[in-house]
């Protein structure tokens, strides 16, 4: 009787750990602490009318953020949707808030 139990719970492991994909701590962490800098750094940009080149700065940022977050994505497996940068954007960080990430 315990052997089938025990069977079944090795079986049930073992299902769970080829479906789920749990990345590294630390590379989830290196990840979180990147958009959180860059994020901060938009922010920054978009309150901040007397720096130089103002626009070129703040397309940067928005492009490395939008980097980091497709990393974020393919490390976690989630499609990155096919749309225009803006609604991209706003689907990838919703779609990382739902498992619990934050920044």
């Amino acid at each position: 009787m315990m052997a089938a139990h025990l069977t079944d719970l090795a079986r049930s492991v073992l299902r769970r750990g080829r479906h789920s994909h749990q990345p590294d701590p630390f590379e989830t962490l290196g990840i979180q602490l990147r958009l959180t800098r860059l994020a901060d750094e938009i922010r920054r940009l978009e309150h901040n009318d007397g720096r130089w080149a103002r626009v070129h700065h703040l397309k940067a940022a928005q492009a490395a953020y939008d980097d980091v977050l497709a990393e974020a994505c393919r490390l976690l497996a989630i499609p990155v949707q096919d749309a225009v940068a803006p609604v991209r954007r706003l689907l990838a960080e919703t779609e990382l808030r739902s498992r619990g990430w934050s920044w």
